[in-house]
Formats: C-alpha cells, structure tokens, sequence
C-alpha cells in the first residue's frame, strides 16, 4: 500500500498525504487539523482513480500515520471539508471547519466501532 511507502520519509503529514495521493494517481481532498481530539492531530482524505475515498490520520502524539479506504461515506460528509480545502488560505481561516471534520470522525469512528484509532 502507498501509505506504508512513505512512512519513513522526511515529509511531514501533508506532504506524506500528498505523496501517497501522487503514488496512486489520486487527487487530495482535504488536510485539516483537528482541534481538541482526542485522538488526531490531523486527518486527510484522498479520493483515488475509482472515486473511492482513502484516509490518512496523524495520531495525536504525531507519531503514527495510518491510512485506509472507507465505503458508503454519504457525500453530504465530505463535500464540507472538501469545499473548505479549495477556499483561499485567507477564507480558511475565517470559516470554521471543525463541526464537520468532528462529525467526519465521528461518524467514521461509529462506523469502524472506533476501529479508527485501535492498532
């Protein structure tokens, strides 16, 4: 998997995410920080070549990147965070992001039985 490529280079979290996006030939989504989890520093999503939808987390020590796919995720979950990730850096500040990118895991977190963030 493209994820474990990247592991052990010198890249911080969004340009692992975007190298692993390039590896497969997919388009990066969205890269938030997620404020006050208790379990993420970071979560990103990458939609591959087949318009499935992979996700990267950085744990909240930021010693661990993990990434896998996930299914049937209603579009009304990612269309949020994926519209704030084309705003200008100027207009990402002044828009609130994390009531979705909260809903986004928590919903990923019920679905997985908090599979999420277990090793």
């Amino acid at each position: 998997m493209a994820a474990n490529s990247v592991q052990g280079l010198p890249l911080g979290f969004a340009g692992k995410a975007n190298e692993i996006a390039r590896q497969i030939s997919g388009r990066m989504l969205f890269d938030i920080r997620l404020d006050d989890d208790p379990h993420y520093q970071r979560i990103a999503g990458i939609r591959y070549t087949n318009s499935e939808i992979g996700v990267l987390t950085l744990s909240l020590d930021g010693l661990s990147v993990r990434a896998f796919p996930i299914s049937r995720i209603s579009a009304s979950l990612i269309q949020p965070l994926e519209r704030w990730a084309s705003l200008p850096l100027r207009e990402q500040v002044q828009t609130d992001i994390q009531g979705a990118a909260r809903l986004f895991v928590a919903v990923l977190e019920y679905r997985d039985d908090g599979a999420l963030h277990s090793d």
